[in-house]
């Protein structure tokens, strides 16, 4: 109780941290804590291969585009996320929307669940597990982004959540998903707790975006609090 204490007073004193780095995530994570998962041009970045499927840019204007161009293979899908891009004629949008994102103000106490640190043997569980529940993306690389738990039941890998997106003094929790048959016994909950306590106990705050009405809710019982709506872009490159 009195750790828990501790963790709630010091996301009240984070609250004087600049937010606006989450504005545009993907470049900040990618010149920090990812940047050894990053490709780079002059002054565009994207992730490598199957590790997360989005590029991102200080501003997103056409200059910034066409060095992107040049870190993806035509025809090749990309996201960013920040901003309205200014793509330009080589780029065809596919897809726009917002998603919700929040972050972590009070971290409420939830009962810890039997979990486990999923590793690379684990992937194919996990895609198989992404492929039923429909979380978000994930890739065969993902992983690699940060530490995952999951729960087995009989072998069977049933639930799991992780961190994604990393940059300074901010930790994205995602992939949150049970498998349906294994839905109503709290581990989403359960799981996002215990990953949101090991980024606490890093002297980060946790941040996370929402797919839906109810993962909305969830995560407000929680302690998780709506920031903003961040703009998504599905892009393809044009030959």
């Amino acid at each position: 109780m009195q750790l828990h204490s501790f963790h709630n007073k010091f996301l009240a004193r984070k609250d004087l941290m600049n937010t606006t780095l989450l504005d545009n995530p993907v470049w900040h994570a990618l010149n920090s804590h990812h940047r050894h998962l990053a490709i780079r041009g002059k002054i565009a970045a994207r992730y490598q291969l199957e590790t997360l499927m989005a590029a991102a840019m200080s501003e997103y204007n056409t200059a910034e585009f066409t060095d992107l161009k040049n870190l993806v293979e035509t025809h090749e899908i990309i996201g960013v996320m920040g901003t309205s891009p200014q793509a330009g004629p080589d780029w065809e949008i596919l897809q726009t929307f917002q998603v919700p994102q929040m972050i972590c103000k009070e971290l409420k106490h939830t009962e810890p669940v039997n979990a486990v640190p999923l590793t690379s043997a684990d992937v194919p569980d996990m895609l198989a597990l992404v492929a039923l529940a429909q979380p978000g993306p994930f890739l065969p690389r993902t992983i690699e982004m940060g530490q995952y738990l999951g729960i087995r039941q009989d072998g069977q890998l049933v639930a799991m959540a992780g961190e994604r997106l990393h940059l300074p003094g901010f930790c994205e929790i995602s992939a949150v998903c049970t498998h349906p048959d294994y839905r109503g016994r709290g581990y989403g909950g359960a799981l996002t707790a215990m990953v949101a306590t090991a980024i606490i106990a890093r002297g980060e705050v946790p941040f996370l975006h929402v797919v839906n009405e109810v993962a909305a809710r969830l995560y407000e019982k929680l302690g998780f609090r709506f920031r903003k709506e961040i703009p998504v872009t599905v892009l393809k490159r044009l030959a």
